[in-house]
């Protein structure tokens, strides 16, 4: 066990458990059993979302809201996690190949939809205790925005689908995001257009017409607006300045 202060919050940790923090959370005046042992691992949020690219996972409000969350593993868990600490220590040590970083980001996004699993237990869980009206709107919005199977909707349309008006849909996703319900909209468009753009064969226009987009023109000034580069642009892998 250890008993540990992450921004002014103190915890108990058992064995199998799983702490998540995001950035610039501070850990200090840990107190830890003489057995202790513990596997980290640190990762900018620039690398993090460079990973989240390569998947579209149904993420829930509670990931985006939490600025930490602690997650209990079973017996087979942790050993799986153990695993992916041997080959990304193993992984890391290879010679440099061509395909290095990508089988690391690979592999990292993996382990992302083990920890994944984990959050989507604990919301499981938590659903059974008594959830505002807004935290069951932004869950059911999530789980929309995020399923493969569903075309994206505009503000209206989901405020609609919720019975709802957009200006309350909006202030929700505020009050729980930080962002209003158009940018977790356009980020998420955004998102999937970059991996379609990055590592799709299809034409720009296809893309666009996928994207839910009345022509590829339109499509053009929206990623241009949101990323600073044209589709073209960020296809052939040029950057901004």
């Amino acid at each position: 066990q250890v008993h540990m202060t992450l921004s002014d919050e103190q915890f108990l940790l058992k064995e199998g458990d799983i702490i998540t923090c995001k950035p610039r959370n501070i850990l200090e005046k840990g107190l830890m059993s003489i057995d202790f042992n513990a596997l980290v691992l640190i990762l900018s949020p620039e690398y993090v979302a460079q990973i989240s690219q390569m998947v579209r996972m149904e993420w829930t409000h509670s990931m985006f809201s939490s600025a930490h969350r602690i997650l209990h593993a079973d017996e087979m868990a942790v050993r799986r996690f153990q695993l992916y600490f041997d080959l990304l220590r193993n992984h890391l040590s290879r010679p440099e190949t061509p395909h290095k970083e990508l089988s690391l980001r690979l592999l990292l996004a993996s382990m992302a939809y083990e920890i994944h699993d984990l959050n989507c237990e604990l919301d499981e869980k938590l659903m059974h205790q008594t959830y505002s009206s807004g935290e069951n709107i932004m869950r059911q919005f999530m789980q929309h925005l995020h399923d493969p199977a569903k075309p994206y909707l505009n503000v209206n349309e989901y405020a609609s689908l919720f019975s709802i008006t957009p200006k309350y849909f909006s202030s929700v996703c505020k009050r729980l995001t930080g962002k209003t319900a158009n940018q977790l909209i356009s980020d998420e468009i955004v998102r999937s257009a970059q991996i379609l753009l990055r590592d799709s064969s299809k034409s720009i226009k296809q893309i666009a017409m996928m994207m839910g987009f009345k022509n590829q023109s339109h499509f053009g000034r929206f990623f241009l607006q949101q990323t600073g580069l044209s589709p073209l642009q960020y296809r052939e892998g040029k950057t901004i300045g």
